[in-house]
């Protein structure tokens, strides 16, 4: 029997994180799901108890955000069972109903040894928000066919147990973001391929996405735009000099690692006038 785990990671949107479990159930009743409550207070995790007895409910301190939470997921559950498929979900998708057929039969055309990105559409203007990009840096829409990626997006990933044997879990070091894209880079240093599904499995609001500048935040002062820089919604300069430097060279770490200091110290009047030249 295939054994599938589904990794979540949520925090103080209950009726999101319920609809997405749901929805989840209504599609695929032999899931084992794990499911990390980042310490909400808006009553998340009783909600999660009570409506889906069954998740194996993981507790956060409200510092793990989405990498440490879903890599928190992810050790649990390769320590419960040696599975044969993990799935990272994002809360806020909504999956189609052959969205796992779609994934898992993409994976056997790889022949189970290939990381399998779910290509996502936007709600209302069902164009492609998520998935991977391209050498050319630009989002791949669904066209039929599998499409290798190069930046992978985190939002419902399959990873079979061969790629996990060989990549293991998400790297430690990152926080909120990269930990995804790092995961995709990781499986070609390892020889391995990274897919986009054939079609779509599932869409998303726009809206629910966070609009935040993580590089520079205007119309605050100094400290305040350093404290938001260094934050995990941010773009932690330490992270990403690790970041960059292992996938693409330390010069470019560095040259980084100056530029957004430099920029964060710059008055937002001087900041306008360099961003839009």
């Amino acid at each position: 029997m295939v054994t599938l785990a589904a990794l979540i990671t949520c925090h103080n949107r209950k009726n999101t994180t319920l609809s997405c479990l749901g929805r989840l159930f209504s599609i695929r009743k032999d899931i084992d799901v794990y499911c990390v409550d980042d310490n909400s207070t808006d009553g998340t995790a009783d909600a999660i108890r009570e409506k889906f007895p069954q998740v194996n409910l993981i507790h956060g301190d409200g510092n793990l955000f989405w990498c440490r939470g879903m890599r928190k997921a992810w050790v649990e559950a390769s320590r419960s069972r040696d599975y044969d498929f993990y799935f990272w979900l994002n809360d806020d998708l909504l999956l189609y109903d052959d969205s796992f057929d779609e994934m898992l039969e993409c994976s056997r055309i790889m022949e189970h040894k290939a990381v399998i990105a779910g290509l996502v559409q936007e709600t209302t203007t069902r164009q492609v928000i998520y998935g991977g990009y391209d050498t050319s840096k630009h989002l791949i829409p669904a066209n039929g066919e599998l499409n290798e990626v190069c930046r992978l997006n985190g939002n419902f990933v399959l990873v079979p147990k061969y790629v996990f044997e060989r990549n293991g879990l998400f790297d430690p070091i990152y926080h909120h973001d990269l930990g995804d894209v790092a995961y995709g880079y990781e499986t070609h240093k390892n020889g391995l391929h990274v897919c986009t599904s054939r079609k779509y499995i599932g869409c998303t609001d726009a809206a629910l996405q966070s609009g935040n500048t993580r590089i520079r935040l205007n119309g605050v002062s100094v400290v305040k735009r350093f404290n938001k820089l260094y934050s995990p919604l941010g773009s932690n300069p330490f992270i990403t000099f690790h970041y960059l430097n292992r996938y693409e060279g330390v010069f470019k770490a560095v040259l980084f690692f100056i530029y957004v200091h430099v920029i964060n110290l710059l008055p937002d009047c001087i900041w306008s006038r360099i961003s839009r030249s």
